[in-house]
């Protein structure tokens, strides 16, 4: 039977879901004030990667801390979201996004302005995570209360799609500027979309709140916030560090016992941070699954593509940054056109055809060569974004939809915790994969080399281009001898990260097969609707948990925002 044509929406029906007029006329002009807000935090979590080189000569940084100029931010950003979503639920979604711009944009002009040390530059970077936070989960909970529920899907889609090639962009535009700047321009990149953002936000975004006045739950928060940093902080370090050391092993020993403080202590709050009886509804933890094992596949797949670029195909970090673009477009186009895919074949069909794409497109990096072509690349990784956008949208329509939309904050950042925990995960995991098994492959080349040299090629793909350049210049046979220990040495990382890729590939495979057991059949709703097998899904189960009634009374459930 064909699929109805679905009815366009009406000012009636954003009235009667507690939008108003003004808001409804300019909710299109709404979204794309807060992609740009999303597009700033998004920018600042790549935008460095290019300019650390130039960075270590300029404040003399060891590899330590220029470790932390990376990770510093996104340590920050993915240990507050959570309350930065509640603060926001309960003191205003647009106030809390804007605070998030001015300290996003005070602590980026530090940098290049004031930072004359490595510590001085980190702490910035780490303010810059506050601010971020602050920043991308609201968006995503305004979005979910200025769309009527009709067009929260495509609203939602578009979301994500921005979310998913946003730390591509950055990388983009900056190495764009570096090819004509030094590194200030990669913090006043992040000014400069942090300005215009603020400025747009104010004068179009609408106030919005939680109608409830739902409590902040403060101690759910400090605990949730205890466990995030201890168990980013875990992931980051203990690759490079190993579990003996110990400021690792306080780390994960502190993480674990603030997570397991915190279900204790949500299941018995009135007023929880995250309401656990959702990982009950299985489209929500599914959703959580799907989201959380896509970026750690993808996150690994791009922590090897930029030094395969760089180190193996010799792309300056200029035509690195241009090189993504083209692979990042089904995302951009493709995402926005889920929503009616979902309607036509449903959830199920979407979802795991997309992550049978992005299987398909890691077993294409299998087969690569030791020196592939961008042809190579482009097919393969174009694979893996459509499936992102077949896989993503869903998900994270999904997972909005099962909380109720005065508690958007809850959903947003249970969203954006998974992406990050996700993607720290397959650095951490993928990255030390292609470590290890390098370091296997090119041992046997090390071992017949003098002991810096050796030690430098065993070390890493950029040490032994670094080593044989300077053999090179030499001349004769040792640059014979140079250019066999480079191919050696590109072999190895190509060698491992076809490992790597087999790995990412299987996990897509392993999520595809888990959601054709597990996704309910017949599901053609993303928006929650009431009717909706979702909305029935959620509406059980609130009869069988209620919540509990708000201390300024029953209130209804919409969160309206304002003129």
């Amino acid at each position: 039977m064909p699929t109805p044509a679905a009815t366009p929406v009406t000012l009636d029906d954003a009235l009667a879901e507690g939008i108003s007029e003004r808001t409804f006329r300019r909710r299109w002009a709404i979204l794309a004030t807060l992609c740009l807000g999303l597009m700033t935090a998004m920018i600042a979590n790549m935008s460095l990667n290019l300019a650390l080189p130039d960075l270590a000569v300029d404040f003399s940084l060891t590899q330590l801390e220029l470790t932390w100029v990376v990770e510093a931010f996104a340590l920050v950003f993915a240990a507050l979201l959570f309350i930065a979503a509640a603060i926001a639920d309960r003191y205003g979604r647009k106030r809390t996004m804007m605070a998030g711009l001015v300290i996003f944009v005070l602590a980026s002009l530090y940098a290049p302005l004031f930072a004359a040390t490595g510590g001085e530059l980190i702490a910035s970077r780490a303010v810059m995570g506050i601010g971020g936070a602050l920043v991308m989960p609201t968006t995503l909970s305004l979005v979910n209360v200025v769309f009527p529920s009709k067009e929260r899907p495509k609203a939602i889609a578009i979301w994500a799609a921005v979310a998913g090639v946003g730390m591509m962009i950055g990388s983009v535009l900056t190495g764009i500027l570096l090819h004509f700047f030094d590194w200030h321009s990669a913090f006043i990149l992040g000014a400069v979309f942090g300005v215009i953002s603020l400025v747009v936000t104010w004068r179009i975004v609408p106030e919005s709140v939680d109608e409830k006045v739902t409590p902040v739950d403060w101690v759910g928060g400090a605990l949730v916030t205890a466990a995030l940093a201890g168990i980013v902080y875990t992931i980051m370090e203990a690759p490079s560090h190993g579990f003996e050391d110990t400021t690792t092993i306080i780390a994960a020993v502190a993480g674990v016992a603030a997570l397991a403080a915190f279900i204790w202590w949500e299941n018995r709050v009135a007023y929880p941070m995250l309401d656990l009886s959702l990982f009950r509804r299985a489209r929500f933890t599914l959703s959580v699954i799907s989201v959380t094992l896509t970026f750690f596949a993808m996150m690994g797949a791009f922590f090897g593509m930029t030094q395969i670029f760089q180190l193996v195909m010799d792309y300056d970090s200029l035509i690195t940054s241009v090189a993504f673009i083209p692979a990042m477009l089904p995302m951009m186009i493709v995402g926005p056109m889920v929503p009616k895919l979902v309607e036509k074949v449903g959830t199920r069909w979407t979802v795991i055809p997309g992550l049978l794409l992005i299987a398909g497109g890691f077993g294409l990096m299998t087969t690569w060569p030791t020196v592939p072509s961008y042809w190579d690349f482009l097919i393969a990784m174009s694979l893996v974004t459509l499936g992102m956008a077949l896989v993503m949208t869903p998900a994270t329509n999904m997972m909005m939809s099962s909380v109720p939309r005065n508690r958007s904050g809850m959903g947003s950042a249970m969203n954006d915790t998974t992406r990050e925990l996700g993607a720290s995960l397959g650095i951490a995991v993928l990255g030390s994969l292609i470590a290890n098994q390098y370091a296997s492959n090119i041992s046997s080349v090390a071992a017949d080399l003098p002991d810096e040299a050796g030690g430098a090629v065993g070390d890493s793909l950029a040490g032994a281009i670094a080593v044989t350049d300077g053999m090179a210049v030499e001349g004769g046979s040792m640059a014979d001898a140079a250019a066999q220990i480079a191919f050696a040495a590109q072999e190895a990382f190509m060698d491992a990260n076809q490992h790597a890729m087999m790995i990412s590939a299987l996990i897509a495979m392993g999520t595809a097969i888990l959601m054709l057991i597990a996704l309910p059949r017949g599901d053609k709703s993303l928006s929650g609707e009431p009717g909706s097998a979702l909305q029935d899904d959620v509406s059980a189960d609130e009869a069988e948990n209620p919540a509990p009634a708000s201390a300024a009374g029953a209130a209804p459930h919409s969160t309206a925002p304002s003129k």
